[in-house]
């Protein structure tokens, strides 16, 4: 009769400790699904800046060509100091 105590009070103790441990790894298991979850946000996030960066150096590299084009020094000219080729002919507007 004791040992069927024994062996029972070992098997509610076993059970009790693999229910326990079941709950602890699925909780653990859950939080890390999550913590997963916002990582792939953040990741998508900066993959999407990385791709808005890479496009402003595309534009920066863009402009810096045309600042060093004849189109670009000419328009500075123009709009800056006035200049004008020699063969223009210039229209004062009087109501200015």
């Amino acid at each position: 009769m004791r040992r069927k105590r024994k062996k029972t009070k070992a098997i509610l103790f076993s059970t009790l400790v693999l229910i326990l441990l079941t709950v602890v790894v699925s909780i653990r298991v859950s939080t890390l699904y999550v913590k997963n979850l916002q990582l792939e946000k953040d990741e998508m996030k900066l993959e999407q800046e990385i791709k808005e960066e890479e496009q402003k150096y595309i534009d920066l590299l863009k402009q810096k060509e045309y600042i060093k084009s004849d189109e670009y020094i000419e328009q500075l000219g123009r709009e800056k100091f006035g200049l004008v080729k020699p063969d223009e002919i210039i229209f004062v507007n009087e109501e200015e």
